[in-house]
């Protein structure tokens, strides 16, 4: 097994009075301990490429959860020893698709510094405890329907998630295959949600109105609940036969740690700055700083007199973090962490119907980067505009896009924006009406326009490489879009290995060289080789693991990302996660700097 790299992290606080004794440690002495093993079926075989995970719960020292991934020979280990395993409960879980686990040994050795474990997995044909929400959507041939309840769904929840499946199961137990008994409780359903829409939406206008007939994406409620009780008419307590759908990418050197923050909140997104995690609770007016080696939090409120709503968060290239809230048109800069000053920004243009901004223009790095003229240029969703602001100067303009025959107005929601590297060209994204195109900020007018066959195929949050190329996640159609914005046109577009996966965004990454993927619904990280066309998978270690963003820190090549299930309503662990893949790339990267230098 190679060594892997990890900082002190690891080391945990927990007390010895609330420490449970489990797994035949009881007897050992207060210690730190190195904790490894092995994961085999019941026959003695080797469970390869198993997740393990070690959940300490919050309070811990360091990252409440860590998880690694075991080799060909089932073996695994734990990168740093963990202050007092060896008189505390070591809460290990194994998870791995087609298995349950059924037993743990454990032995220790080296003077109990060394915890070793014999994990026992039995194969199971339901896959119901381990398998992702999107496995229940295989069922569903029609890529416009899988796109309709992607979208309609999927855009504030997994689905089917846990509690919607026992709501599956409960009312085909009341009602059998009574179809509109069905079909009437699941439109009771929709409406309920969009009750929790409105509430978590409308906070930053308190005089919107419920509309219980329309869906998420303005789509009739009933012919929404016949969608569904067309598509999943039985329980929803039997998975079977569903896999990754491409090569598992993790290796014994792939580590994931979780960072989890007290309730109440509704972490958003997280973006590491040298050793700190800087997550947003878009629930409040807060972000929450999380040292990645030592556990320690402390909250930073965005001042403002008015809602923000942290939303979405971009490192500057000179070390500040930027924010954008969800409400009120909020945009702030954190210039300086330490001494806590901001720079706060209520965006206002009176000539537009309101002033959403959603995403603020960046690089191929993911930094925040004006054009020519030094305006930050963002995405206004409440207006379906191209907008920008002057930091310096305080100017504001926004420039609604045009409308596309055939695709209603409302339903149009400008979302994504990144910065061409010519920096006078800005490429977006039109969620709801399934289309992408450029801006140009000399001219000020729209120029390329790319619409999708399906108005549902839902281009969510776009990259961009050094070369210009341009990738789009299409979230309802489950693909990837490849787009070459020098010479206007499309190099392909690939079906993801599971289309029901929900790609929420994907992240260009300069050293490796590939399109990283955050998906939404099928609790996984996609790599995109562009050289070979090939996907790599990096399965995630819970269920519930809704993404919204990523992030790849430019010294490091870790991973950063974050559980976003909002609203509050929405069941999951609040938790950011960093995981280091484990191939040793940004390794390698490094010794060519110090070769070159």
């Amino acid at each position: 097994m190679g060594s892997i790299s990890l900082p002190n992290h690891v080391f945990f606080r927990r007390s010895l009075a609330t420490a449970a004794l489990a797994l035949g440690l009881a007897g050992a002495a207060q210690a730190t301990v190195s904790v490894e093993g092995s994961v085999l079926d019941i026959n003695g075989r080797p469970v390869g490429q198993a997740q393990v995970t070690l959940d300490w719960g919050p309070g811990a020292h360091g990252a409440t959860a860590v998880t690694v991934f075991t080799d060909e020979r089932g073996r695994f280990s734990f990168p740093r020893a963990f202050a007092n395993a060896s008189s505390e409960k070591l809460p290990v879980t194994v998870r791995a698709l087609g298995f349950e686990q059924l037993r743990t040994a454990s032995s220790f050795n080296g003077n109990d510094e060394i915890a070793n474990l014999t994990i026992v997995m039995r194969r199971v044909a339901n896959q119901a405890a381990v398998a992702p929400s999107s496995a229940w959507l295989d069922s569903v041939q029609d890529p416009e329907d899988l796109a309709v309840i992607v979208q309609n769904c999927v855009s504030c929840h997994q689905f089917p998630a846990p509690e919607i499946r026992d709501f599956a199961n409960d009312i085909h137990d009341m009602h059998g295959n009574s179809g509109p008994a069905l079909e009437q409780s699941w439109s009771m359903s929709v409406k309920y949600m969009n009750y929790l829409y409105v509430e978590e939406f409308a906070r930053g206008n308190p005089k919107r109105k419920v509309d219980v007939q329309a869906s998420y994406w303005q789509f009739p409620v009933e012919p929404l609940a016949k969608k569904i009780t067309e598509l999943f008419p039985g329980r929803m307590d039997y998975v079977e036969d569903y896999d990754w759908g491409a090569p598992l990418i993790v290796t014994p050197d792939t580590v994931i740690s979780e960072y989890e923050v007290p309730d109440p909140n509704a972490i958003r997104e997280a973006v590491l700055m040298g050793s700190d995690l800087w997550i947003a609770d878009v629930n409040s007016d807060d972000l929450i700083r999380v040292n990645r080696f030592t556990g320690e939090q402390r909250v930073f409120t965005v001042p403002s007199d008015v809602p923000v709503g942290p939303h979405t968060l971009n490192k500057g290239s000179d070390g500040s973090l930027w924010v954008t809230g969800l409400f009120n048109g909020i945009v702030a800069q954190l210039v300086d962490p330490e001494n806590e000053e901001w720079r706060v920004w209520p965006v206002r243009d009176e000539k537009v119907r309101g002033v959403g901004i959603h995403d603020v223009t960046f690089d191929p790095k993911h930094e925040a980067l004006t054009d020519t003229e030094g305006r930050l240029w963002y995405s206004n969703i409440a207006a379906n505009a191209v907008g920008y602001f002057h930091p310096e100067t305080g100017a504001v303009g926004n420039y609604i896009a045009p409308e596309i025959p055939g695709r209603p107005s409302a339903r149009a929601q400008l979302y994504g924006a990144l910065m061409e590297s010519d920096r006078k060209h800005v490429w977006y994204s039109q969620l709801g009406i399934g289309a992408f195109g450029s801006f140009n900020t000399e001219t000020l007018e729209f120029e390329e326009l790319v619409v999708m066959p399906s108005m549902n195929a839902g281009p969510r949050r776009l990259t961009i490489s050094e070369e210009d190329i341009l990738y789009v996640p299409m979230f309802g159609g489950g693909q990837l879009v490849e787009y070459d914005t020098q010479a206007r046109k499309q190099i392909g577009i690939y079906d993801l290995p599971d289309r029901g996966s929900a790609p929420y965004a994907v992240t260009w990454d300069p050293v490796r060289q590939v399109v990283w993927i955050a998906t939404s619904n099928a609790d996984v990280i996609y790599r995109f080789d562009p050289s070979t066309k090939e996907f790599g998978v990096l399965p995630l270690p819970r269920q519930r693991a809704y993404l919204r963003m990523l992030q790849v820190d430019p010294d490091t090549g870790v991973l950063v990302s974050s559980y976003g299930n909002v609203p509050i309503m929405a069941y999951g662990r609040r938790m950011a996660f960093i995981i280091d893949p484990g191939d040793g790339a940004y390794d390698k990267k490094q010794q060519l700097s110090r070769v070159e230098d």
